[in-house]
């Protein structure tokens, strides 16, 4: 029986609103290997959307699980923290909902509003440390903000999702207690440092995403990205890793299924 694939992280709302109905998206992603992914809540809305995505699941075979949370870039929902803790801890005793998220630090778009983000991003720190959820952390020409906030909550843990730094940065991130997460960015030809830190990293520690319907790996970059495409992000890490492809997509199997039952990849 073929080892099935989770994928950490994908939009199936926004995949929908670009032409690919939720059904069909996980329709494909089953036909692909996969057997659970996590869809992203970004504000109040979309959080509100991926509570019901995993609710309605269409598609049997194929678990959805979901997360809550305020993006970075989404600075017009910063006011809305409240709220949007106010749904999460309503759903706490959910199974399906597995983590804070994506919340964090971005730079590149929005760096006017840097001690707004940093303010934001500590108080869904601290959300997640006194429920022990994991946290789906985005970070953009950020990595001193994101890390200097994440010593502040020592107790926080979680993933790193489409990891954009190098080596030395994600050794940094897993010493702290997080998974690295590589998307289809890790396929691209001229990613070189990310696809050193995929070599260089604790096995252990490493989850495969789409972040779909964004960053469509080869032979589908520029186009709209699904979650049955994490196959070739995952493939891409069998030509990185020392480890016979098995072992890699085991692990990387066993390492999601403890990220979905909210564990750091140094529990037991």
């Amino acid at each position: 029986m073929p080892i099935p694939i989770i994928d950490t992280h994908c939009h199936l709302d926004i995949i929908e609103s670009e032409g690919l109905p939720v059904e069909l998206a996980l329709q494909n992603a089953k036909a692909a290997g996969v057997s659970k992914l996590l869809q992203i809540g970004i504000d109040l809305e979309s959080s509100r959307r991926a509570q019901s995505i995993s609710k309605q699941n269409p598609v049997e075979g194929i678990e959805v699980n979901y997360s809550i949370g305020c993006h970075p870039t989404e600075t017009h929902e910063f006011p809305k923290a409240e709220e949007i803790l106010q749904f999460a801890t309503e759903h706490l005793a959910d199974p399906r909902f597995v983590a804070i998220g994506e919340i964090g630090i971005d730079l590149y778009h929005t760096a006017d509003s840097r001690n707004y983000q940093r303010e934001t991003f500590s108080k869904f720190l601290s959300f997640s440390e006194e429920h022990q959820l994991p946290v789906v952390i985005h970070s953009r020409d950020g990595f001193e903000d994101t890390f200097e906030v994440l010593k502040e909550h020592p107790k926080a843990f979680g993933v790193i999702h489409c990891f954009t730094y190098d080596s030395e940065k994600a050794k940094k991130f897993v010493e702290l207690g997080y998974y690295i997460s590589f998307s289809g960015i890790l396929v691209f030809k001229n990613a070189t440092a990310i696809q050193e830190a995929a070599r260089d990293l604790p096995l252990e520690s490493i989850l495969v995403e789409t972040d779909a319907p964004f960053l469509a790996p080869p032979p589908h970059r520029g186009k709209r990205n699904e979650p049955a495409y994490v196959q070739y992000v995952l493939e891409k890490l069998y030509s990185l890793r020392k480890e016979p492809n098995t072992k890699v997509q085991e692990q990387v199997l066993l390492n999601s299924e403890k990220f979905l039952q909210r564990k750091a990849y140094h529990h037991a």
